[in-house]
């Protein structure tokens, strides 16, 4: 019984020996990988450690000495470098030596000295911008950073020792492990070498018995083949007499189907005509009133572009020609006049008309560049936008102290262009900090909800307001401004309106003067919800 079992128990065995070796190949890599992990802390903590005294004590040293020779605040720039580095390097090299199990105590000590010390250069630095030079002379003969120095030096004696007896326990670690994975090698090999040799032998063994079993089956095959010839023999005649009368049905069989086979291609050749007559009568159909639907769609956006050139042909002959008429005139002036007083005047004069010139080309080409942009289409987070708006408004909301209140619950993401959303938003808040009432403290609302095909996003402020019987038909005008007594150019609801007409949108507006104004921007919901599918 032993001996037919013997086999699978040597297996059993190397299969038991082979998990083992395995979970201590794994026990001596996790052992490596701690190892490894601990030297790089150690060198990491020998590093930074070495920086305090190079770039902490010596920058703190070289920037007091060279602002005491020179008091001028380049030569100090070292000393201020230094302490502004101060904390980075300590928290790199105190959080290491926490994590080793050092004792932080002695540390401690030393880090107090070195802000101490820190304190001390500013305060000798001080002395010397105070002109009190005898002072500052007397405090820095103590040498307090040669005490400092020294405390440096006998850390890091101790320091270095700890992170030596780490390394020697890493290495004590390791060389136990290999001295454990050699004896496994060895006892794996004792049972493996053995077990292969008997392995052989029985193959040897197995490979006799199956030669002759094939010879045994060789001569039955013999047999067999000459009894299957004989069979064989029957079988064709029998076989040729069926096949005789199969051919006879074949013949009628054949005629019938080649007959059947007509009358149904026939059937189909009919089918096929007749819906392909449907087919081409509703693709028609389908085809005119697309096609008419994209002559409409045409001719209104012709119109639409031909409006909005005739406009803007209308707004650069308008902007363009005071400037121009300006430079003309003070050209003759400069060209005509025999005072030099009087020319420099006009000069000065034709240099302010020049940069009126261009700010107005620089506007028309904001306009123009508005086209360009529709189909930079991406995910947009209103919170995000409104965050780096206000960002760039900062100092306006400060001054004025805002309150700025938003209410995204509804819906806080679209599908649209970034910069023309991120303009909107400038445009409209900027503007409710501009004309806002000076006898009440601003306050901005921004609201989203769902409008149908639309995303609406709601500004509303408490300022002046804007009397919509006066202004109602202009106020998206190019150059148009409601309070004179603000600055401002009449550029930005032109901008916004443009920016929205290009994305498919429309802005609506509600207003009431000495109450507030609400604006109403409306973009289009298909692009979020196409972005949300493709998804």
């Amino acid at each position: 019984m032993l001996r037919k079992n013997f086999i699978y128990i040597v297996v059993f065995v190397i299969g038991i020996l082979l998990l083992v070796n395995s979970l201590f190949t794994k026990y001596n890599n996790d052992i490596i990988t701690r190892n490894k992990a601990l030297q790089e802390e150690t060198e990491k903590v020998k590093i930074y450690y070495d920086q305090i005294g190079k770039i902490l004590i010596h920058a703190l040293d070289i920037g007091l000495r060279g602002y005491a020779i020179i008091p001028e605040e380049r030569f100090a720039a070292p000393l201020h470098n230094a302490i502004r580095w101060q904390d980075s390097i300590l928290h790199h090299v105190e959080v290491p030596l926490k994590k080793l199990g050092y004792d932080m105590h002695e540390f401690y000590i030393f880090k107090d000295s070195l802000d101490s010390y820190a304190r001390y250069c500013l305060e000798l630095k001080q002395l010397i911008q105070a002109g009190n030079r005898n002072e500052f002379l007397n405090r820095f003969t103590s040498d307090k950073g040669g005490h400092l120095y020294w405390q440096y030096i006998e850390c890091e004696k101790h320091m270095i020792a700890f992170m030596d007896s780490i390394d020697v326990e890493a290495e004590n670690q390791y060389q136990a492990a290999l001295t454990r994975n050699y004896i496994l090698q060895i006892v794996f090999f004792l049972i493996c070498f053995p077990t292969l040799l008997y392995t052989a032998y029985y193959t040897q063994k197995t490979f006799k018995l199956s030669e002759l079993l094939r010879e045994s089956e060789a001569d039955k095959n013999k047999i067999l083949k000459e009894q299957n010839v004989g069979l064989e023999h029957l079988v064709k005649e029998r076989t040729a007499e069926i096949a005789s009368q199969n051919e006879e049905l074949a013949s009628q069989r054949d005629i019938l189907t080649l007959q059947n086979k007509q009358l149904h291609e026939a059937q189909i050749t009919i089918a096929l005509q007749n819906n392909e007559i449907q087919s081409k009568n509703e693709q028609l159909e389908i085809d005119v009133a697309s096609r008419t639907q994209e002559l409409q769609n045409a001719n209104r956006e012709l119109i639409q572009q031909n409006n909005q050139l005739e406009q803007f042909a209308f707004i650069a002959a308008h902007n363009l020609r005071a400037p121009l008429a300006r430079i003309l005139g003070l050209s003759n002036v400069i060209q005509i006049s025999t005072n030099q007083a009087d020319k420099d005047h006009a000069i000065e004069k034709l240099v302010k008309s020049t940069y009126d010139m261009d700010h107005v080309i620089k506007d028309l080409a904001v306009i123009l560049e508005i086209k360009k942009h529709t189909s930079n289409l991406v995910e947009i987070d209103l919170h995000f936008v409104l965050t780096r708006v206000l960002k760039v408004l900062e100092k306006e909301i400060e001054d004025t102290q805002a309150k700025i209140v938003s209410d995204f619950t509804e819906t806080d993401r679209l599908y649209s262009v970034l910069p023309y959303v991120e303009s909107i938003l400038y445009n409209l808040i900027s503007n409710a900090i501009k004309y806002r009432d000076p006898n009440r403290t601003p306050v901005i609302t921004l609201v989203t909800t769902i409008q149908d095909e639309y995303i609406r996003l709601s500004v509303t402020d408490n300022g002046l307001g804007i009397d919509l019987s006066l202004h109602g038909q202009s106020m998206f005008n190019l150059y148009k401004r409601f309070h004179l007594h603000m600055e401002g150019k009449g550029l930005g609801l032109y901008l916004v309106r443009s920016q929205l007409t290009a994305l498919g949108g429309k802005i609506e507006v509600q207003s009431q003067p000495d109450v507030g104004t609400t604006f109403h921007v409306y973009i289009k919901r298909q692009f979020t919800e196409v972005y949300i599918h493709s998804q």
